[in-house]
């Protein structure tokens, strides 16, 4: 895995010299080192394709992670959602773009390209979906094109999302005749069932985040468009999950970066109290996946310093040390620095490929790790699809059973976790212990009143499965409004949250069509009501 990565990066490499890929100008100007149709090598096209799109998705992740309580905010949202913040995604996004573009020039002349274009149309479409779900409107048709179209326009939210449904359809019809694959796939390995199983599942996604405004995408019936997918083949094993693999190969850095951040450098973050109190206490007993997601650094009493030794007689401070040794920061707290960054709880083994917590306490470093950061980017897995099932099924009445999909969304999730990285200790969670938390959660779903609070169950167990992909859990979130006991910020009862993120700076500053947004703008799908969530 290690060689296929180091010359997979170095084709990525011998992709960006041929680019010339000094694209700060971003989707604006002309560029005379862009590859043409003419002078483009679609291996090498679609493998930077997947650098740029592991590249795009990772940092997305990262610029969430701390909105939505996974790492604790330290600023305020204004602060970490800022007009700055997008420049280099933005950046990756349109040079994605570009080569997506080139791909799709060259497939019309070559039928051998069925299959690389079809893979293309699908990468791209979710990485347009996910800007669009951050951004909301974006230059689209007209982007890429700057001898036409030098200042490109926006496109709507809505008329995007049409457009990635047409390329959806098309491209499963094109996987389905197809004769060629291609040598570079960094997800399936040309598996055209799988990537047939991901465009469904995708297709799933739209349908049920866009469900409160699916007239606008023109869907009339969203129920039997669901019910349609049903029929057909979804993620529904984690064989079939659609996520991106991290290697240890250094230079090129190709390791996750969770990894890089906790044990590469000094861990700048805090995770989230909130995040670790949901694992922690939550429930009777820990969640079963909390040893694999988190690691303890250390055992110290940390109520020898501040914010730990004041903020237990603080009002405003809700968890402060959610106890054995758990360290991290509530969300909005701005007091950092307590004691040295190996003292905090960091990234544990999933899905950084990290270190597995066996009560070590022992500071986390490069060489002391299971998996030496070969960690995993879950995309969208068996576990996501049955809950967004679930979802469904619940509020929309679909074919499915939604405590059925519920249950094996956490069986799904649950497997996943504990068997990342073949851990065998006598700290692994048990089956037992799988067992009596599901049952703990099919109880309280049996036992609530409304369509409402079973919903709130289905996406607090969504939001505790999705640790390490932060943008399914602030899609949830703003569709619903759950998990209803999400923190609120403890230095702002009436904070205004990030219903989405601002264009980049300085794309704005370059185009003449883009002037800036604000943070409170919402996504045309989110059509819930302002001061709905905090």
């Amino acid at each position: 895995m290690q060689k296929t990565i180091r010359k997979i990066k170095t084709m990525a490499m011998a992709s960006l010299v041929l680019m010339g890929c000094e694209v700060s100008d971003f989707d604006l100007q002309e560029n005379p080192n862009y590859l043409t149709p003419a002078s483009a090598d679609p291996e090498y096209l679609l493998n930077e394709m997947q650098y740029q799109f592991q590249y795009f998705m990772g940092r997305m992740f990262l610029n969430t992670d701390d909105v939505m309580r996974y790492e604790a905010m330290t600023d305020t949202y204004g602060d970490v959602v800022s007009v700055s913040v997008l420049d280099n995604e933005w950046e990756s996004y349109y040079e994605a773009l570009n080569n997506s573009r080139t791909i799709e020039a060259l497939a019309q002349e070559d039928e051998t390209l069925l299959f690389h274009n079809a893979v293309n149309k699908l990468l791209m479409g979710y990485l347009t979906i996910a800007m669009v779900d951050y951004v909301g409107a974006i230059p689209y048709s007209q982007a890429v094109t700057p001898s036409e179209y030098p200042n490109p326009g926006l496109d709507s939210g809505p008329a995007i999302y049409q457009q990635i449904l047409e390329d959806i359809d098309q491209a499963i019809v094109d996987i389905e005749a197809s004769n060629f694959n291609f040598s570079t796939d960094l997800f399936y390995n040309s598996d055209k069932e799988k990537w047939v199983a991901f465009a469904n599942s995708l297709k799933l996604k739209i349908l049920v985040q866009t469900r409160l405004a699916s007239s606008e995408i023109g869907i009339s019936d969203v129920v039997s468009e669901i019910n349609e997918l049903l029929e057909k083949d979804l993620i529904d094993s984690e064989s079939e999950d659609f996520q991106y693999t991290y290697s240890i190969v250094v230079e090129p850095e190709s390791r996750h970066l969770y990894f890089q951040r906790g044990y590469v450098s000094d861990f700048g973050q805090y995770v989230g109290n909130y995040f670790m109190f949901m694992l922690k206490d939550s429930k009777s007993m820990y969640d079963p996946r909390i040893r694999y997601y988190l690691y303890r650094q250390s055992d110290n009493d940390p109520f020898s310093i501040v914010p730990y030794s004041t903020c237990p007689q603080e009002s405003n401070v809700d968890y402060c040390y959610v106890g054995d040794y758990y360290i991290g920061l509530d969300h909005g707290e701005n007091r950092t620095g307590y004691g040295g960054n190996d003292k905090r709880t960091v990234y544990g083994l999933y899905p950084g490929g990290g270190t597995f917590d066996e009560d070590q306490f022992l500071g986390a470093t490069k060489t002391s790790t299971h998996l030496q950061g070969a960690g995993i980017l879950p995309l969208l897995t068996s576990s996501f699809v049955k809950f967004l099932r679930a979802e469904a099924a619940l509020m929309l009445k679909t074919n499915d059973d939604p405590e059925k999909l519920l249950e094996e969304a956490i069986r799904d999730s649950m497997n996943k976790v504990l068997g990342f990285g073949g851990v065998i200790s006598d700290f692994s969670a048990t089956t037992q212990d799988v067992e009596d938390y599901i049952a703990e959660v099919l109880f309280s779903f049996n036992n609530v009143a409304t369509d409402e609070q079973k919903l709130d169950i289905i996406i607090t167990e969504y939001y505790l499965a999705a640790y390490g992909n932060s943008l399914e859990a602030y899609n949830a979130y703003r569709r619903t409004g759950y998990p209803s006991n999400i923190q609120v910020p403890i230095d702002n009862d009436n904070p205004t949250f990030p219903r989405s993120f601002p264009f980049s700076a300085n794309a704005v500053e370059i185009n003449s069509s883009l002037f800036q947004k604000q943070n409170t703008d919402k996504v045309f799908w989110d059509t819930n009501p302002e001061g709905f969530i905090k």
